[in-house]
């Protein structure tokens, strides 16, 4: 993940779903999205483990993996990292990981302890937070500016909006329902791959 690179898409795992299941859908997007990120909150770390392993089993890299809050998984298997809830102020001595923030001060204190990616948000409205104002791409631009990490774009992102999100400065999309509540989840990561690198955001 480099702030300088093309856009990158993030397909998060969502909640309340089998790793079965979830693999079944994430195997026809893994070869489209740069990264897996299993976060599924509800998971037991063996759960995870079992995750990491099933989706290694069948060919995904480590290296396209991430797994939330769990750092010695990550170091187990050398994964991509490990993403830490905003909640966390104990980060890992060794090893990537990232961390979701919600504003730009937060985004730069977790950058000072050497945070290597952001997810930004909730952007949009988003289904999972029910309720809640979206930030907004003004908070979003915010933060970007913010940090000299890459900052990824999270919450209600879809194919409509999720160029807006790369011409705000974002490093690149996390997409949950855009991808998994999708009949087709590989032809939906394809069409968001294709508004988020399209020749205006590669420049």
């Amino acid at each position: 993940m480099d702030k300088k690179t093309k856009p990158c898409i993030h397909a998060v795992s969502p909640p309340d779903i089998p790793v079965a299941e979830w693999w079944g859908k994430t195997r026809e997007l893994a070869d489209v999205v740069d990264y897996v990120h299993i976060r599924a909150p509800e998971w037991t770390k063996q759960e995870k483990e079992t995750a990491v392993k099933l989706a290694l089993e069948e060919g995904v890299s480590p290296g396209k993996l991430i797994i939330n809050d769990e750092p010695e998984l990550a170091a187990a298997y050398q994964l991509a990292g490990a993403h830490l809830p905003e909640r966390r102020t104990d980060f890992p001595a060794d090893g990537r990981w990232g961390q979701s923030v919600h504003s730009a001060e937060v985004a730069k204190r977790s950058e000072r302890q050497e945070a290597s990616w952001l997810y930004f948000g909730h952007v949009f409205a988003s289904g999972s937070k029910p309720g809640k104002a979206p930030r907004g791409l003004g908070a979003l631009k915010a933060a970007v500016t913010s940090v000299r990490i890459p900052v990824i774009a999270i919450g209600g992102i879809t194919s409509e909006n999720a160029e807006e999100c790369i011409e705000n400065g974002a490093s690149g999309i996390a997409a949950i329902a855009a991808l998994y509540e999708r009949d087709c989840p590989g032809e939906a990561a394809e069409q968001l791959r294709a508004r988020v690198r399209s020749d205006s955001n590669e420049s």
